[in-house]
């Protein structure tokens, strides 16, 4: 079998390839090792951080390559790598406007401010997002689609967007926020009942939709359950691929190169041991497969994989509730450990860091001060008004997820550290000095919500400041969690054609590396929401482009 191109894995990054090399027309084979087609895109935010975007000029918002460009010296610091950062600044708007114009993706600015916002060059409405899509559209190829994680579900399947969190939160205090509630859910049991599951798809879960139905409207072969087994080579060029598919191993020429875009080594127990600090104590939400095939047969090939990063994963707070079938769930915590009315402490029952900041701040806080379980703490006011982990606000009932399985719950706070196993009576001393501040919102040791960020994911409702508030009201709660990641993110080492090169320098020549599959452009930094996908995209949207010979 002969393509133009063959790119192994489906995730953003990877349809995005396909999509571009396919209307370049090139004939194009996605092999995918899972039975679906998504990759860790289908679970994640959805957010693509790009830089002097279209949608921010529409917006008002202001924004140039100079500016990010300054931005992101002072946030890589020694990593900025100054001629992959030109082509990022450069291809990012220019792939969002093409995969807009050729797919069913379309997205949104958020007008959110990047996460290191004290940075000279930071600036609003960079991270852009999708809004909900109605997977329907993708007709009979609509189990291709990766499900969203069952955590970050409602009742069977509901999946709550970043739209819709505002109205779920407020469902007792306003009649819009009710009405919408009560709408989205009577759609999601209408599609339960006659579609055979939910048809609503948000965040990253909308976006790999949109990306397929893209893909399969390109002309792009798809081809499941189709792990890549090794690399074909000639004469120091990669030619072709090797794939188990249909119980057989199929040779495939490729003509134009091959893109790795698997997904990275999360799932791969050994890799994480090897690349990440404390591995073996946290957890990954990255799917099965993400096994590091990519990596490895481009490591076989002549690439080297980068290990010297900030970071090199992308860190997530995790909760872990056993259930009664003997399984267990894991849930990101993205919100409600921002809002007023919560702390994050160690096993002393002492804070270590400004509980506000960003996913990967945190990660970074908990590895340098050596904390591998760490607590989310509040009251019972904060408890009902924002949830807890799997725990979801009232008027959802909250005592299925109290007891030894997941949350834990008592009068007082040295109780409550009793039942965590941490100390009680630091714990105590510690909210208590939180509050004698926390009535005026100030946060003296940390200073949370004082900057941008930590005010921003706050409640904007809550006087004087959004991010912080008494613990008082008793009974307390309490959760164990861990720093986990959403992905790993080092990756194999590439130039600025996204070309997989050698200790050496030299690219091998057919051979190309896009999202988490190759090294992270940031280097583990995380200048804002969606710095991720945003690269992974545009260097998909680059390497695709190479291959085609319009580059």
């Amino acid at each position: 079998m002969t393509y133009d191109l063959v790119i192994a894995g489906s995730g953003a990054a990877g349809m995005t390839a396909a999509i571009t090399a396919a209307r370049a027309g090139l004939k194009v084979l996605i092999v995918e090792k899972a039975r679906w087609n998504g990759g860790t895109t289908a679970y994640s935010g959805g957010g693509l951080w790009i830089p002097n975007n279209h949608h921010q000029q529409a917006a008002g918002l202001a924004d140039s390559v100079e500016q990010a460009e300054t931005y992101l010296k002072n946030v890589l610091g020694n990593y900025f790598d100054p001629d992959k950062i030109a082509v990022f600044l450069s291809q990012a708007p220019e792939m969002l406007r093409f995969i807009e114009a050729n797919s069913d993706v379309r997205t949104v600015t958020t007008a959110g401010i990047d996460y290191e916002p004290w940075r000279d060059g930071a600036a609003m409405g960079r991270s852009v997002i999708v809004p909900a899509y109605d997977n329907k559209r993708l007709g009979k190829e609509r189990g291709r689609l990766r499900p969203q994680l069952a955590a970050l579900t409602e009742f069977g399947g509901m999946q709550i967007g970043i739209e819709d969190i505002a109205h779920f939160v407020s469902v007792r205090k306003s009649l819009r926020s009710f009405l919408y509630s009560g709408g989205k859910l009577a759609r999601h049991l209408f599609d339960r009942l006659f579609h055979g599951g939910t048809s609503r798809s948000v965040n990253g879960n909308a976006l790999a939709a949109e990306l397929l139905k893209g893909v399969l409207d390109s002309g792009v072969t798809v081809w499941n359950e189709a792990p890549l087994i090794s690399l074909i080579r000639s004469d120091g060029r990669v030619t072709g691929v090797v794939v188990r598919h249909e119980g057989q191993h199929k040779e495939i020429e490729a003509r134009r190169g091959v893109i790795l875009a698997t997904g990275g080594y999360g799932a791969n127990r050994q890799m994480r041991l090897e690349n990440i600090p404390m591995a073996d104590k946290g957890w990954s939400l990255q799917p099965a497969e993400n096994q590091g095939d990519g990596i490895n047969l481009g490591v076989d090939a002549g690439g080297t994989l980068v290990r010297d990063n900030q970071s090199n994963a992308i860190w997530i707070p995790l909760s872990r509730m056993r259930r009664p079938d003997g399984g267990e769930t894991i849930y990101p915590h993205m919100y409600e450990r921002h809002k007023p009315g919560f702390i994050i402490v160690d096993a002393h029952g002492c804070r270590f860091c400004n509980d506000g900041v960003s996913y990967q701040a945190l990660g970074n806080a908990m590895h340098e001060a050596g904390v591998d379980r760490a607590f989310i703490v509040g009251d019972r006011k904060a408890v009902r008004e924002y949830g807890l982990g799997l725990a979801k606000p009232s008027p959802l009932p909250l005592s299925p997820f109290v007891g030894p399985h997941y949350i834990r719950k008592a009068r007082t706070l040295e109780a409550l550290g009793d039942q965590l196993g941490i100390d009680g009576s630091g714990l105590a001393r510690t909210v208590a000095a939180y509050n004698l501040h926390a009535d005026q919102g100030l946060d003296p040791e940390f200073h949370r919500g004082e900057d941008v960020y930590s005010a921003a994911m706050g409640d904007p409702a809550h006087r004087p400041n959004p991010a912080v508030g008494p613990l008082r009201t008793a009974p307390f709660y309490g959760l164990e969690i861990r720093c986990g990641e959403l992905s790993s993110i080092n990756g194999l080492e590439t130039d600025t054609t996204a070309r997989v090169i050698g200790p050496d320098g030299a690219p091998i020549d057919g051979l190309y590396a896009v999202g988490i599959d190759a090294n992270s452009l940031f280097r583990g930094t995380y200048p804002g929401a969606g710095a991720s996908l945003g690269p992974g995209m545009t260097f998909g949207y680059v390497a695709a482009r190479h291959a085609a010979g319009l580059h």
